[in-house]
């Protein structure tokens, strides 16, 4: 339970922050006036409406977001001795084992850039203005 913790627990409070910030932003646009005036039932309002335009930034989040995880569980695989990459790349580095170093940095790095290519993918989904070409 505390490695979860440790992982989430700074990576939540960012996300709770930016959704607030961002819904904040996003009910006061003129989109969602004109959606009450239509006389759209609040929750509608909220979910359909506002909360899609308000994802973006949180969306825009989840790629550095994914790579912190990664290069923080290193830390907390080895304080917990829970093996995992991050405590082969540990135990790479003491032992002077340079391929298997190399490769760790390889596979996060890729992780990287597929966690990357989702958020791309996600904000053609979210947003009707970005479209796939």
């Amino acid at each position: 339970m505390l490695p979860v913790t440790a992982l989430a627990l700074p990576q939540l409070s960012v996300f709770a922050r930016l959704t607030r910030g961002s819904m904040i932003e996003t009910l006061r646009a003129d989109h969602i006036r004109t959606a009450r005036a239509y006389g759209l039932p609040p929750h509608a309002v909220v979910i359909v409406h506002a909360l899609r335009g308000a994802l973006l930034p949180v969306v825009t989040y989840l790629a550095p977001c994914a790579a912190a995880l990664l290069t923080g569980s290193v830390v907390v695989e080895t304080i917990f001795a829970i093996p995992g990459v991050g405590r082969y790349f540990v135990q790479g580095a003491i032992n002077r084992d340079y391929t298997l170093v190399m490769g760790t940095v390889v596979l996060v790095a890729v992780f990287i850039i597929f966690f990357n290519l989702i958020v791309d993918l996600l904000y053609a989904v979210l947003d009707p203005r970005v479209h796939l070409d």
